[in-house]
Parts: structure tokens; C-alpha cells; sequence
């Protein structure tokens, strides 16, 4: 759970800059699906032991950090199109 808090604190203070780099939006997700896969596993091993109450939480935690993932995904690959735009324009303005 104490891990929980601290993606969160740190997801919370991401958010409060102005700006995420590209290369902070890709460790942000690759730290995401890390995490989703974690809670996957972790989800099995409750399921397997019978407990219904701690699968579904982590079947849940693992949703959420799956979607976070993608989400950081996303935002880096559409910073990296604008990127590439705004280098082929530049290109272009100059000759």
C-alpha cells in the first residue's frame, strides 16, 4: 500500500509542473506497466488462495496503473509528432 502512496505523491507532483518532459512521460509509463503487471501477479496469487477481495482490489490497482501507463504513452508520443513537426517546418522555413 506504502507504494501506492508514493506513486500517487508522485503522480499528484508531476502534474503540478507547468511542463513533462518527453523522456519523463516514457519512464512514467514503463514505471506504470510495471506496476499493472506487479498487481496482475500479485491478483493471480489472491485468486489462487481464494480470496476474492484482495484479487479484485489488485485486478483494479492493476487497471488503473495500466491506464495511467497508457496515458503517459500517449502523451510522449504526441509530444514527439509535435516535435517532429515543428523540426521538418523548421527545415523548411529556412530554405
Amino acid at each position: 500500500m506504502t507504494n501506492d502512496i508514493q506513486n500517487e505523491a508522485e503522480h499528484d507532483e508531476l502534474l503540478d509542473d507547468d511542463f513533462v518532459s518527453i523522456s519523463q512521460c516514457h519512464a512514467l509509463a514503463a514505471q506504470h506497466f510495471l506496476e499493472a503487471a506487479k498487481q496482475h501477479g500479485l491478483a493471480a496469487e489472491a485468486y489462487d488462495a481464494g480470496n476474492l477481495y484482495e484479487t479484485h482490489r489488485r485486478g483494479y490497482l492493476a487497471y488503473r496503473n495500466q491506464l495511467l501507463a497508457t496515458q503517459y504513452a500517449e502523451m510522449a508520443a504526441i509530444d514527439e509528432d509535435d516535435e517532429e513537426f515543428d523540426d521538418e517546418n523548421s527545415e523548411t522555413d529556412g530554405q
